[in-house]
This record gives structure tokens, sequence and C-alpha cells, in this order.
């Protein structure tokens, strides 16, 4: 009877977690094994059974049982077997107690201190899921049972590694019978929450922190390092560390845990070595001070956890005041179609006002004409009135004076509109450049200089965008002095104020900082940004096989709802420059007007050679009148 009571037990734990496959680690008779196995099967448990008496049972154990590709199997061990022991020594040397595998123990005996023993120094983890059940002691040695009570107790280790120690906690008391099993009584508090619940406080451990410092001197003493990236000033030295830091003080407190830190100068050196990425690769380093972004060769490492920051590096310049040197903003007022329409109303009106002077002279004899102005005379002064030119020709009849008045009305019209057009085009806003892309950027012959990040060097040699081959090829291994295209963010930024065309590439949420506090409002609205590399979140990171990941990922979430996180983001990070248009300084110089002033000149030229071909053809004719004045002597 008491062998059915234990199978029920083993299976309602199973059962209870609803896993489907199981590895029994045992040494019971054949007889009993049978009963179990047909028992499973009715609960649809797929079984794998071992046998502890086999002396080769053991050999390669990971490989041969406990690597299966799902999300979590079910492991029995008896404690009673001869070689429990060495089943828990290599458990613990291949780091099998985790969150992947749920963990049943079971001792007849209850023998406590045994079990205390081997699992004192067991590479036990946070994520543990390992119960050890037992019976009640005031049944043992009892037979025939109706019901067997057995109480389960919760094991973990908030990490062996780093100085944890063993936790062992009663849970419930569980009560089996023929028919089955349930929880009779709950023996804390412990079935309240979750199991990550249960453990989110680190009292007895010291968490090994990556700590990134690129703007001060690793040599320093580490209080000062520490200060450093506590002090709420010069937000525009090393933002995105010393963010970084002060988040993960909060997940420090939230976590309850202490921390020994340990400084590098760099995210990393290629990928997922070196820095502080590599730290957490080779898992010498649980949390990192700042977050990164993935990519895929560091999937193969590490899992993402949260998106606590991002990451932004633009290329900036003042806008070139020749960028404005084109005539398009004239013709802009009004379309071709207009354009054609408003020349054939003026040829119009040249031709009426020369009919109305045809009949003043030929039929009007009250109105004295000397003469009739020419076609081209008349055309001459409806583009004049266009202009807003006035006329010395003005026609006496009422029709010819009516057809005076609307061509001014109508051109009157048209050309407060053209000038009002061409104004608010001119000082509505700041002119800016047209270049709107990395490679047109590149085909540009705009200077270029770029702040020195580690992360800058690695995008610019291992990229495999065209854009940004091509943007190296033209802009930097072209050049003859690579080295002076390496300026630091300060130095590149003010000489982007002092020299409208050159162009800075940094990283924003140092160099927004920096324009802000060096450049004037108006200076501000003056500039032009390009997109680097495409806008990248920042994630907080831990190793794939972390078992930390989970109660870390509650606590930022906790932190990021609350908005904490927020807060300090405002604080150390620009994500914009502010422009607004009372700022405008419009200064709308002559080279705005260079394509008129080309046209004027174009126009003379022409003028001036018309002239001399009129003065040829004058000269011409007055020596043909003289020739035909000469009549030859009969």
């Amino acid at each position: 009877m008491l062998h059915i009571h234990l199978i029920n037990m083993i299976l309602y734990n199973f059962v209870d977690l609803k896993l489907s496959c199981v590895v029994v680690f045992q040494c019971w008779p054949q007889e009993f094994l049978s009963q179990f196995s047909m028992a499973a099967s009715q609960q649809h448990l797929y079984g794998q059974y071992v046998s502890l008496d086999d002396p080769t049972a053991l050999v390669d154990m990971a490989y041969a049982y406990l690597r299966y590709r799902r999300p979590k199997i079910g492991v029995f061990l008896d404690m009673n077997c001869n070689q429990t022991e060495r089943a828990i020594e290599k458990t613990s040397q291949i780091r099998f107690f985790n969150q992947h595998h749920y963990w049943l123990i079971y001792d007849e005996r209850s023998d406590m201190s045994r079990f205390y023993k081997l699992f004192q120094d067991a590479n036990l983890s946070v994520d543990t899921h390992l119960t050890f059940m037992v019976p009640r002691e005031d049944q043992m040695g009892m037979r025939n049972l109706s019901r067997s009570f057995y109480m389960a107790f919760d094991v973990y280790n908030n990490g062996w590694l780093i100085g944890g120690k063993l936790n062992i906690s009663s849970n419930f008391e569980l009560s089996c019978g023929k028919e089955g099993c349930y929880k009779s009584k709950f023996l804390t508090d412990l079935h309240k929450r979750s199991l990550t619940g249960n453990r989110e406080a680190l009292r007895d451990v010291v968490m090994r922190v990556a700590v990134v410092v690129t703007r001060y001197d690793l040599d320093a003493p580490p209080e000062e390092i520490n200060n450093f990236l506590l002090t709420q000033e010069d937000f525009h030295i090393d933002p995105l560390a010393r963010l970084g830091f002060q988040v993960l003080r909060l997940l420090q407190e939230s976590l309850y845990t202490n921390v020994s830190y340990t400084y590098y100068d760099r995210w990393t050196d290629v990928e997922y070595t070196g820095g502080i990425v590599g730290s957490l690769v080779n898992e010498t380093a649980d949390l990192t001070s700042a977050p990164f972004f993935m990519s895929a060769n560091r999937f193969r490492f590490l899992s993402s956890l949260a998106a606590t920051g991002d990451f932004r590096s633009v290329c900036m310049f003042r806008t070139p005041r020749n960028s404005g040197m084109h005539g398009g903003v004239f013709l802009e007022p009004f379309s071709t179609k207009v354009w054609i329409l408003f020349g054939c109303i003026l040829i119009l009106a040249g031709v009426l006002l020369w009919l109305a002077f045809f009949m003043e002279y030929h039929e009007m004899e009250r109105y004295i004409r000397t003469y009739i102005p020419s076609l081209l005379t008349t055309c001459l002064i409806s583009f004049g009135s266009a202009c807003a030119q006035s006329s010395f020709l003005i026609p006496h009849s009422w029709g010819g004076r009516m057809a005076f008045i609307s061509l001014s009305i109508i051109t009157f019209i048209m050309y407060n509109y053209y000038t009002s057009v061409v104004v608010s085009s001119l000082l509505g806003s700041p002119v800016k450049s047209k270049i709107r892309s990395l490679r047109e950027l590149a085909d540009s012959d705009l200077e270029v200089g770029l702040e020195p990040l580690p992360y800058t060097y690695t995008y610019l040699n291992f990229s495999s965008l065209p854009d940004v081959q091509y943007f190296v090829r033209t802009k930097i291994t072209s050049k003859k002095n690579s080295e002076s295209l390496w300026y630091s963010a300060s130095d590149g930024i003010i000489k982007m104020r002092l020299k409208p065309g050159f162009v800075f590439v940094f990283e924003t949420s140092t160099g927004y900082n920096l324009i802000e506090r060096m450049y004037d409002a108006h200076e501000i609205c003056d500039l032009n940004e390009i997109l680097f590399r495409s806008d990248t979140l920042l994630a907080t990171h831990l190793h794939r096989n972390s078992s930390y990941k989970e109660i870390v990922r509650m606590k930022i979430i906790r932190i990021l709802e609350t908005g904490v996180h927020s807060k300090h983001r405002r604080q150390w990070v620009r994500t914009h420059l502010n422009c607004f248009s009372n700022n405008f300084v419009i200064n709308v110089g002559l080279e705005y007007t260079a394509p008129l002033f080309l046209m004027l000149l174009c126009g003379y030229g022409l003028v001036l050679i018309l002239l001399l071909f009129e003065i040829v053809w004058n000269r011409w004719e007055m020596k043909a009148e003289r020739l035909s004045s000469y009549e030859p002597v009969s």
C-alpha cells in the first residue's frame, strides 16, 4: 500500500507542473519499477529510467539523459541509492540544477543533516527548482496506512559561486492515498507568490559588476571613479556610462545585494570580446553597468532583458552660406502654366494698346497723334506695368484708357502676390541644405570630422552597408592624413559652429548637451542633421545561462514602470534640439540674388549685342540711301 502512495506522490509533483518528460534516477525493485512505469503512462508521462545500481549509469549523464529539447523536464532522484552522492556531484559540476530542470528528491529516512551536507557546496542557483520530499516523522516505520503524509521543502542557493548559502524552506504537506494526492496543509507563505517572487532578495551574495568608464582615469581609486559616475553635473561627459551606472545602483538596491566592481574603458573590442560585453560572455561578471545593443553574434551567448536606453549617431553641420544660391525661389510663386498664361495676357494687352493708338491716329481727329507707337513699344508698356513701372504714353480714348486701367489692376495684383511669396520664402524659415543621406554627404565637398568613439571605429571598419563603405572611401581613406579627421566632442562642435559647412559625426547623448551649452538659439535652427547610423535601442543583457535573468528582468521592468528610469534619462540624455520660430535670425544677403544679377548681366550683354547690331544696320541703310541718291548722268 505504501508503494502506491509513493508512486502517487511522485507523479503528483510532476503532473502538477504540467510536465510530460521525466528522468528517474532510482534503485527500485523491478516490480515497483513496473508499477511506476504503468502509472506514469496513464498520466501521459514519458519516462526514462536510470538505475543507480549500474556503475556505468552516470557516464556522460548530461548528454545521455538531461539534454532534451524541451523548455523543462522533470528529474527524480532517490536519496537511498548507492550512487546518489556521485549523481549529485556530477550534476553540480555540469550546472544542471537550473531553471530548465525540475528536481524532485526523495529520502525515505528523512535524513536532513545528510541532505544538507550533500547540498551545502553543490552548485545551486537562485532559479533552481528543487523540491525535497520526506515522509512525516510520526508515520515513519508504520505499515498498512490508508493515507501517507509527505513534507515538501523548497531548496535553492542565491549563488554558490559568489558566496551564497544553502536555503531550505518548508513549503507544504502532501496527503497521498490509493486514489491520489492533494496538498493538505501549507507550512509557510511560499505558495502566495511565484518562485521568483520568493527569491528576489539576494542579501548573501556579492554580485560581480562590469563597469564601463570612457572619460576617466581607470588607475584612480575606485571611490573617485564611483564619485565621478554618480555626480549630477557635466552631463555631456560620458552620459551613457554614467546614466547606466546610476540605474545600476537602483537595481542593486531593489535586489538587496552587495556588489564588486571591475572597471573597463570600453563596451567591447569586437562583437563579443573585450570590455564589459566580453566579461559578460566569459561569465566573469554577473551584471554590466550600462546597456548595449544586440547583434547576431552576441545572441549566441547573451539574452536581452529589457530596453533601457537608445543610441543615436548623427552627422551635423551648419548650413553653408552658398547653399541658398539658386534662382528657383524666384520662379516658385507661379507654376509654368501660370507664367505662360501671364505672358500671353501681357502680349494681348500690348496688342490692344497698339490698336487703341492706331484708332486714335486714323479715326479720331479730336485726338491729335503725331505718330503711332510700334507694337514692340506697346508690349514694352505692358511688361513695364507688370513690373510696377509707369508709361509716358497713355491712350486718350475711353476704350484705350479702360484697357490700360485693366492692365494696371491685373499687374498690380500679380506683382504684390509674387513679391509676398518670394519674401515669405526667403524669410519664413532658415535655408537648409539639400543633403539628406550619407551617400549625398559623401558626394559633397564638405569637410568631415568624427568623434573618436570605439563603436564608431567598429561601425566604419565592419559595416557591410554600401553607403557606409562609400563614405569611408571618399571621406576617410582618401585623405592623406586621416588622423586629422578625429576631434574631441567639444572641439568638433566648436569648429562646426565657427565654420559653416564643416560636418561633425558624434553621438547625440554627448553632442546635444554641448550644443545647447555653446550655441545661440538661432544657430541651433541653422543646423542640418543626417543619420550616421540607424537609431538603435540599447538593452540590459545577461548571459543566456545566467540564473538571475528572471529576477533582474522583473526588477528592471519595475524600475521602468515607476518612472525613475525616465527621470534619470531626461536628465542625462537629450533626444532632440529645440528650435522655435521666434529664434530664427535670417540673413538674406546678396548671395541669394546672385542668379538674378547673373540674369541681369546676361540681359545687358544681349542688349549690347542688339545695340551694336542696330548701329551697324542703321549705318548700312544710310549708306544705301546715299548711294541711291546719286543718279547716273545721261
